[in-house]
């Protein structure tokens, strides 16, 4: 079950309520709402886990585009010594070497810094969103407590009043005998 399934199921019980005469508070089950509450917190940790996928995947994409950059250096490495090995334009290959070296590290450092950032904006992005989450289940959950509360209150003290008056009439009755 998803929070959001949750979250409706316990909007369900809450229109299920039965209402209270004469007020306008209901009596809900409170066991349907503490369970549904514990499912809450039993599938917090899905987001959790997806931050933690998310983070994982970032340190994938660093050693993909790491490996990448790797890659292209071992070629210009391997092209730089292919140029080399040619006598006749020796020292033109030394220079385009160089040339390739410093581009393909050029262009794996930009790889590994776009793969960084893209990584660090996923992160933060699973982090906001886990946050979110957890903050809006909670709050909804201390509302959803707080009225079962406020009712499970009133009705107390319904009950107490109902029993005043009615020792209150047994014993006028016992005192009109």
């Amino acid at each position: 079950m998803t929070i959001e399934s949750l979250l409706e199921e316990i909007d369900g019980i809450l229109d299920e309520a039965k209402s209270v005469p004469f007020t306008s508070n209901v009596l809900v089950d409170a066991g349907a709402i503490k369970t549904a509450v514990e499912d809450i917190r039993l599938n917090m940790p899905d987001e959790l886990m997806q931050a933690r996928k998310i983070a994982s995947e970032r340190k994938e994409i660093l050693a993909a585009a790491q490996d990448n950059a790797d890659k292209i250096i071992e070629k210009a490495h391997l092209r730089a010594k292919e140029i080399i090995s040619e006598d006749e334009i020796t020292r033109g290959a030394e220079a385009q070497a160089a040339e390739i070296l410093q581009k393909a590290r050029a262009n794996a450092n930009e790889i590994v810094e776009q793969a960084r950032a893209s990584a660090a904006e996923l992160t933060e992005q699973a982090r906001t969103w886990a946050k979110e989450m957890r903050t809006s289940a909670s709050e909804y959950v201390e509302n959803i407590v707080g009225i079962a509360d406020e009712t499970l209150t009133n009705s107390v003290n319904e009950i107490r009043r109902a029993r005043q008056h009615l020792r209150a009439a047994a014993q006028s009755k016992r005192i009109d005998e």
